[in-house]
């Protein structure tokens, strides 16, 4: 294990304190064998060590002191002159050796692979170890150096203009922040979106709820496009619900420009599922066993690469307690029958048609 870069085979879920909760997550799922693209995290402890050589703590103390929450255009001004320092200070020699040599091990049949800079965080001595959408995330970087300027760009974002405000209203002390950027390969990603191991509706715990599109789950994530929705019995894997949506935009590999672009999506496939019958059946097989090891619902990440057959081709990018219902009194859905009660009833009569 090195000093600032962890790969995720050495990192786990009780690791958020140094590795932030997307990239202890990414952690344990690795552990579980399930197939999750190759990465590492540059620890908390980088960022730290990156302010300390370069004397910025206090200069950004200083800033902090006099920011307006009230007027976010000039907030967006004054947090942009913290991020300018940050991203324009000279990286410790030893904390940019680590990353270069940890992205350079990364894939050893592709020396320059494209990865992904996705931002992984937690506050410090604190459960808390998200703030989804709050920080920034680059796709389809290649080159060491370039992957070196976009952790110090993800470092940064720590101090958006959303990020301080949403600290601020939530009473979190700006010191206590913790970035831990995520360098993780790149999917080639046919389709994407995301699924919950529960009815997000209405807490159902007996199904599986599958939202996707085609190309990154950015646009799902983003709102860009209105994805599919398709529903699962979780006892008996069979479809209850599917609705294909009008899917005109896809965000794909610009080539040419580099990053990420969205394009027009081939009209053939714009009212066409994104996932078949066997890669549906498979995400909900891997749903219910992240569910399990978590023992609480989930709302996980996933995509299909193009490059892979099945079931090779599906990966998962991230999960994390589902946020709405668990916090809820758990209380029998229908009467005084518990979710699992209702689950093996169902089964059960199931069983007994087909006998």
């Amino acid at each position: 294990m090195g000093t600032f870069a962890w790969r995720f085979e050495e990192i786990n879920k009780d690791m958020t304190q140094e590795c932030g909760g997307k990239a202890a997550h990414l952690g344990e799922l690795t552990g579980l064998k399930l197939n999750v693209p190759r990465g590492f995290c540059v620890v908390a402890s980088a960022f730290d060590t990156h302010l300390k050589r370069n004397k910025l703590e206090e200069p950004i103390t200083e800033i902090v002191q006099g920011l307006d929450y009230d007027d976010f255009k000039a907030l967006e001004q004054t947090t942009g002159k913290i991020r300018s320092m940050i991203e324009t200070a000279e990286m410790p020699p030893e904390v940019h050796e680590e990353i270069i040599e940890s992205y350079q091990n990364l894939l050893e049949d592709e020396p320059e692979p494209f990865v992904a800079v996705r931002s992984s965080v937690a506050v410090r001595d604190s459960a808390i170890s998200s703030f989804p959408g709050m920080m920034d995330t680059f796709h389809y970087l290649r080159g060491a150096e370039t992957i070196v300027a976009n952790v110090k760009k993800c470092w940064a974002s720590v101090w958006s203009a959303r990020a301080a405000s949403t600290r601020q209203k939530k009473g979190v002390e700006h010191s206590k922040a913790i970035i831990a950027p995520v360098v993780q390969s790149m999917v080639n990603a046919r389709s994407a979106g995301v699924m919950f191991t529960l009815n997000p509706l209405n807490g159902d715990p007996s199904r599986v709820v599958i939202e996707g599109s085609w190309g990154l789950g950015e646009s799902v994530v983003s709102g860009a496009v209105t994805p599919d929705k398709i529903i699962v019995d979780k006892v008996l894997l069979e479809v209850t619900e599917k609705s294909a949506a009008c899917k005109n935009i896809e965000c794909v590999h610009d080539i040419e420009k580099g990053g990420v672009a969205h394009v027009e999506v081939a009209p053939e496939l714009q009212n066409k599922l994104c996932l078949d019958e066997d890669e549906i059946k498979e995400l909900v097989q891997l749903a219910k066993r992240i569910e399990e090891h978590y023992d609480c619902a989930q709302d996980i990440e996933w995509a299909i690469d193009r490059d892979y057959s099945f079931p090779d081709n599906i990966f998962i990018l991230q999960s994390r307690a589902e946020s709405v219902w668990s916090q809820r009194k758990r209380e029998p859905i229908i009467g005084k029958k518990s979710g699992y009660e209702l689950l093996m009833e169902k089964a059960l009569s199931k069983t007994k048609v087909n006998l």
